[in-house]
């Protein structure tokens, strides 16, 4: 299920992007203007200080990558990357202040992939918008610290859990026909409507 991020965080309207994705770094530029074309509810900004970023974007070369933040350290779990194929890994890191209060987010790494062999840009930007998705809330979280089963991804558009490549973009796996290969990024109406509600607390009946 969807988790908020902070209400600090949530009142500016805004998630801090550090940029550390070195080849990768183009497309995250890019993704960050797709994303912010979205409607989703709130904007990513480009922060030059890693220290204060909300997300730290990265490439993992490894399928035990880690990336250290303070005393924490974002480590991929078993089985949840191949550094190989055209995906990538959100962790969050979420917590509450006190036994009465909600788990929010309050901090978040993208890990990319390292090792696809010649991906091309619209396929990077598409993999990171949909990872920057999943970093800004949709991080397919139970309060038990398990997984949903579908882990907030949807049937259609930018979180559909699984793609395929279509030519120089990529394309839901299973997909309706005439449907076009992303980018330009598209998204489905169940995730626009959990973005809203995270963010500004929109009604999704409603929108």
């Amino acid at each position: 299920m969807p988790t908020k991020w902070n209400r600090g965080v949530r009142e500016t309207g805004q998630l801090k992007i550090y940029n550390k994705a070195g080849g990768w770094s183009a497309a995250v530029d890019a993704a960050i203007g797709s994303f912010n074309n979205l409607g989703l509810g709130v904007q990513l900004v480009t922060e030059r200080d890693e220290t204060a970023a909300n997300v730290v974007v990265v490439v993992a070369n490894s399928a035990a990558e880690n990336y250290p933040h303070g005393t924490y350290l974002a480590t991929i779990p078993p089985n949840k990357f191949k550094p190989e194929e055209l995906h990538g890994f959100a962790w969050t890191r979420a917590s509450s202040t006190r036994s009465n209060r909600p788990v929010e987010i309050d901090f978040a790494v993208v890990f990319l992939p390292g090792r696809v062999a010649n991906p091309t840009p619209k396929q990077k930007e598409v993999i990171v918008v949909h990872e920057l998705i999943h970093a800004s809330g949709l991080n397919g979280g139970l309060p038990n610290g398990s997984d949903a089963p579908n882990k907030d991804h949807d049937s259609e558009g930018i979180m559909y859990p699984q793609m395929a490549v279509a030519g120089d973009g990529l394309i839901e796996y299973l997909h309706e026909k005439d449907t076009s290969p992303m980018s330009p990024i598209r998204v489905g109406v169940k995730t626009r409507c959990a973005m809203r509600m995270l963010w500004s607390d929109a009604d999704c009946k409603s929108n």
